[in-house]
């Protein structure tokens, strides 16, 4: 079973035959086998020397280049104040968000776009209200925020009955206004994204809402003024 993983490792990670031989053939087989039937999004070298970074989605690993020993945590670039871990799990919450179908989103788009924000929201939590009332502040400066939704309580609670009648609206954006303003939402039910919404919920590792992640992958858990919210967004796109 490992040989045929290293196998499949190996064709999936190996564009050149430089980049094959940079990392020690002990590693990638011990990568290989650290999630059984699983295998890392990447193995790259990292600025240690003998130490390889190992992801998978945004759990990030390290392990020593004798392929006997893991390190798990954050690794710190002290020098440049830089949290190496955090840029791999960027990554991958990017990979996340990315694969989503922007047709099952609820969008809110500006006159000029310079960045775009995704949001898991709630109808219920305070402050996704609060979000959602600064909202022509923060498409004003610039930033398309897209809703997710995410029902704290879960599939089947009120909360979930009122994202699945906003999704459903025949004008959605309208519907999430009034959901956010407290008023009534026409019941509606049909096919929605939401189940599969929670589930990248729970892979970028959202622990409540509002969750926003970022153009570069970068999770903020909580509500953020308009006026901070802004700048960082836009910061965002550029990287």
């Amino acid at each position: 079973m490992a040989n045929r993983f290293t196998t499949f490792l190996l064709l999936f990670l190996v564009g050149t035959a430089a980049f094959a031989q940079s990392i020690p053939q002990q590693v990638i087989d011990k990568a290989a086998t650290l999630i059984p039937n699983t295998l890392p999004d990447s193995v790259e070298a990292t600025p240690v020397s003998g130490l390889y970074q190992v992801s998978f989605g945004m759990q990030v690993v390290y392990l020593f280049e004798d392929g006997k020993h893991l390190l798990s945590g954050d690794l710190i670039n002290l020098e440049a104040g830089a949290n190496l871990t955090e840029d791999a799990r960027k990554s991958g919450r990017k990979s996340v968000i990315d694969s989503l179908d922007e047709e099952g989103m609820v969008i809110f788009t500006p006159s000029e776009t310079q960045s775009t924000i995704t949001v898991f929201t709630d109808t219920e939590c305070g402050y996704c209200v609060r979000l959602h009332q600064e909202l022509q502040q923060v498409l004003d400066g610039g930033v398309r925020v897209r809703y997710l939704g995410y029902p704290r309580a879960g599939l089947g609670s009120n909360s979930h009955k009122t994202l699945v009648s906003v999704w459903c609206a025949e004008d959605s954006q309208n519907a999430m206004n009034d959901a956010k303003s407290g008023q009534p939402v026409e019941p509606v039910v049909c096919e929605t994204p939401i189940e599969q919404h929670m589930q990248a919920a729970e892979a970028v590792g959202v622990r409540g809402t509002p969750t926003i992640v970022l153009q570069d992958g970068k999770l903020i858990p909580g509500y953020v003024p308009a006026g901070e919210l802004i700048p960082m967004a836009n910061a965002a796109a550029l990287n």
